[in-house]
């Protein structure tokens, strides 16, 4: 677990945070589609990826096979490890600080960790996401251009991602696919 970012990174998390709750307001719980806020201040490059638990584990509940359970460590794993999913401009020298996944109300159930849930489990029809963290610093900040998104990859379920980027210097939004997986500015 890491400590909250700098004042000025912080704000600048929570802008593209108001920005992505907007699109979410917007936007329905969607299988396929992900968000994704990127913010970069001084050394730190950090990520904040949202997504539907279908496009990751290919169901939103608790796992009820081994085959399933398997999917599941596997998938955890896989989102624990932001350097696999996300290549910053190499001339950057960015290396991956922390990364943080919860799985909300499944969090517990799903990983063991933390509290278990209280009262009734969750039903079965309704939707569950995933939030995860990564926080990068870069040994020449000047040099980061651009992340390269390897979700798609690395969870084929998901095939488009809601991008907003936030520098101190410009805010913009784009749409990332398979075919255009490189968020740049």
């Amino acid at each position: 677990m890491y400590s909250l970012p700098s004042r000025p990174l912080f704000a600048i998390a929570v802008f593209a945070a108001s920005i992505a709750c907007q699109a979410h307001a917007a936007e329905p719980h969607v299988h396929g589609q992900a968000t994704l806020d990127v913010a970069v201040e001084g050394q730190v490059l950090a990520i904040a990826l949202a997504s539907p638990l279908d496009n990751v584990f290919g169901f939103e509940r608790l796992p009820r096979t081994d085959a399933e359970r398997a999917r599941v460590r596997q998938a955890i794993a896989s989102l624990r490890d932001g350097a696999a999913l996300f290549l910053p401009s190499p001339d950057a020298d960015c290396r991956l600080e922390a990364a943080q996944v919860h799985f909300g109300a499944l969090h517990h159930g799903l990983t063991g960790e933390g509290e278990a849930p209280r009262g009734k489990p969750q039903a079965e029809h309704q939707h569950a996401d995933l939030d995860a963290d990564y926080r990068f610093r870069c040994a020449r900040p000047e040099a980061l251009r651009s992340l390269e998104v390897r979700v798609f990859r690395v969870f084929p379920g998901v095939n488009r991602i809601a991008a907003q980027l936030a520098t101190d210097k410009r805010q913009a939004g784009a749409t990332l696919t398979p075919a255009q997986p490189r968020l740049r500015w």
